[in-house]
């Protein structure tokens, strides 16, 4: 048995750009308040398939569990630029696709009481070890970069996604492809 806090706040906002399309802004922030064990500590949400889910703020290169921890900001930007610049381009205008950019990240941090690493937590009956492929992050945040091309067929969406940070773990997905059905009507 044990005693669990956590308290988390997001906010959502569409700002319209006129011809430029449209920016959406989400950021959340969390707090997981007691001693825990790595299983309820923060994870952030990850999508590990090649389909990605519109509007779900998943991490598209990130693996599950890759990072563990007790507090939390996260923000996704994504601008849909409504074919601002495919429009200037006469195929790409009668196809009518639309380009897409977004930026991802967070930062973490896992405090001395929840870090299994440390020697004072060595023996500690609460904390389990990590599993392999668990990391704690540092003071820089993970960001992921993507780019995408969307309304192909009037329903298809492909992104592609470049990870900034954290390149250097043995788990880590560097570059990725991701795919998604979305029908706007």
């Amino acid at each position: 048995k044990y005693k669990m806090n956590y308290t988390e706040a997001s906010i959502y906002k569409r700002f319209w750009l006129n011809s430029w399309g449209k920016l959406d802004c989400y950021v959340s922030a969390g707090a997981q308040w007691d001693k825990v064990p790595f299983p309820l500590l923060i994870m952030p949400k990850v999508n590990l398939s090649w389909f990605s889910q519109p509007g779900t703020y998943t991490f598209q290169l990130m693996n599950n569990m890759e990072f563990l921890n007790d507090r939390y900001a996260m923000w996704h930007i994504s601008w849909d630029l409504n074919g601002k610049l495919f429009n200037r381009i006469p195929l790409l205008k009668s196809l009518k696709w639309r380009e897409y950019i977004s930026v991802r990240g967070m930062y973490g941090k896992l405090t001395d009481k929840n870090n299994p690493f440390l020697p004072q937590n060595a023996d500690d009956k609460i904390l389990f070890q990590f599993p392999e492929g668990c990391n704690v992050m540092t003071s820089k945040p993970y960001v992921e970069f993507a780019v995408g091309v969307h309304n192909i067929f009037k329903f298809l969406e492909v992104d592609y996604i470049h990870r900034a940070t954290y390149r250097n773990l043995d788990t880590a997905i560097r570059n990725g492809v991701r795919f998604a059905l979305n029908m706007t009507f």
